[in-house]
């Protein structure tokens, strides 16, 4: 997301609207889409974008999930302690995701030393035949965490730009390496290591 970019679509008509039809994510941010003076719309433009930019999750943040297994809370006190963390945030129907967890797919036994933690707003059942047909290796793993955001907090806590995004902590929690991009797989698992 650039200034530019937001710039161009309050030009032509100066109505949040337009920016959540143009920035997807944003709608989580903009509490209302009813008409406003152009003024406030531009600050609150600006004030987002400038968030947007400048926003880079540092560390773990707090969050509480719910496990795709038997439905009971996760939250970030959960994860073990003193092992480097990946989080995946996928989706199920994004072909970027189907490619970048069958790169993991192939090197999953790469993963075995850390925390793996999959994320995703689907249900069981998509998330199931999503695995099954993409990730077959990673659901034998111990160390895999499936989590579910059935409150779309995952978004607002980490600041992905785009499917898939992928978050890797050192052992202290602190962020070592982000992408949204599946080409960027092998990077991460070289960071593993």
């Amino acid at each position: 997301m650039n200034l530019t970019k937001i710039s161009n679509v309050f030009e032509k008509t100066w109505e949040p609207a337009a920016l959540i039809t143009e920035f997807p994510q944003m709608h989580y941010f903009l509490p209302s889409i009813a008409p406003m003076p152009k003024i406030i719309s531009l600050v609150i433009a600006l004030c987002l974008s400038v968030s947007f930019l400048l926003a880079q999750v540092r560390s773990i943040p707090e969050f509480t999930f719910q496990k795709m297994s038997d439905g009971s809370n996760y939250s970030h006190k959960d994860i073990t302690t003193g092992k480097k963390t990946l989080f995946l945030f996928f989706d199920t129907e994004c072909p970027h995701c189907m490619r970048a967890t069958s790169a993991y797919n192939d090197a999953y036994k790469k993963l075995a030393a850390l925390n793996f933690i999959m994320v995703t707003m689907d249900s069981k059942d998509d998330v199931k035949g999503f695995l099954k047909t993409f990730g077959n290796n990673l659901q034998t793993m111990k160390n895999l965490t499936l989590l579910s955001d059935p409150n779309k907090q995952f978004i607002a806590r980490f600041l992905p730009k785009k499917y898939p995004s992928m978050f890797l902590f050192d052992s202290k929690g602190q962020l070592v390496l982000y992408s949204d991009e599946e080409k960027d797989v092998a990077q991460f698992i070289q960071k593993i290591r």
